[in-house]
């Protein structure tokens, strides 16, 4: 089950905390493997680590901004001159404009929607013709486009998962089941996964009051670990699911199903 041999899988937005353990997982299963992100820095040590694990494997990594149109269509050009076709492709960039809801702007609003959802529509549609029959998209939502953040669980002055980053990720699920029915028509399938409660920056991992309140909103008691996300990618990629489209799976620990 879920063997990628053969198979060029995407992951933009990929060389995060989350997007790490994805490569990991798809170059397991056997992927040729195209890591895209903004971050120059992150890609060379994610590099690195694939390289030291998974020497036998040749990744390409690619800096984009999912913002910017012609970065997506150049690195859709650079995967079919090297690999013929694209199998599957996993949006996982985000946005957010590191403001509170009083100071953020509509500008900060626009500027940072333009990442999340017009370069999520894109980057969808600017790939259909590199992807044959088959192929798989994974969308990235969250928990935060479902249900809204309880001003409570964040101690200390953190503030809440903001406004912009919510509303993209609501948009997501939208547009998760949108696309499902037009590339339905091609046999590709579209899905979304909904993470929750997988912080990893140092200010909210390091909160061990912030920890301790996002474990009790779980019916599991805990947070999430970033290879827990990796199952259920691979899954909706794979052709195990291939009479699954237009769904979105929440990995969550039972957060929203409260």
């Amino acid at each position: 089950m879920f063997d990628f041999t053969h198979k060029t899988v995407c992951i933009i937005g990929g060389a995060g905390y989350l997007g790490t353990a994805m490569s990991k997982g798809f170059l397991t299963q056997g992927a040729d493997l195209v890591v895209a992100d903004l971050n120059p820095q992150r890609l060379q040590e994610l590099q690195a680590t694939l390289k030291e694990q998974f020497p036998q494997k040749d990744v390409m990594t690619v800096t984009v901004d999912a913002g910017v149109p012609a970065q997506i269509d150049s690195l859709y050009k650079r995967i079919a001159e090297r690999y013929g076709k694209l199998d599957v492709l996993v949006n996982a960039t985000y946005a957010n404009a590191g403001k509170s809801f009083d100071e953020l702007t509509e500008e900060d609003f626009d500027r940072t929607n333009k990442v999340n959802i017009s370069g999520s529509f894109g980057m969808v549609k600017r790939a259909l013709p590199i992807m044959p029959e088959g192929s798989a998209i994974v969308q990235f939502a969250s928990m935060y486009g479902i249900v809204s953040p309880n001003p409570s669980d964040y101690p200390n002055g953190l503030q809440p998962n903001p406004i912009e980053y919510g509303v993209g990720k609501a948009a997501i699920i939208q547009m998760t089941r949108y696309l499902a029915m037009v590339c339905g028509k091609r046999n590709i399938r579209v899905n979304a996964v909904a993470p929750g409660a997988f912080p990893y920056t140092t200010l909210h991992a390091g909160n061990d009051e912030f920890i301790k309140r996002l474990s009790a909103k779980s019916m599991l008691n805990r947070i999430g670990k970033a290879p827990e996300i990796v199952g259920a990618v691979v899954f909706l990629a794979s052709d195990e699911a291939s009479f699954v489209t237009g769904e979105v799976l929440s990995v969550d620990g039972g957060v929203t199903a409260w």
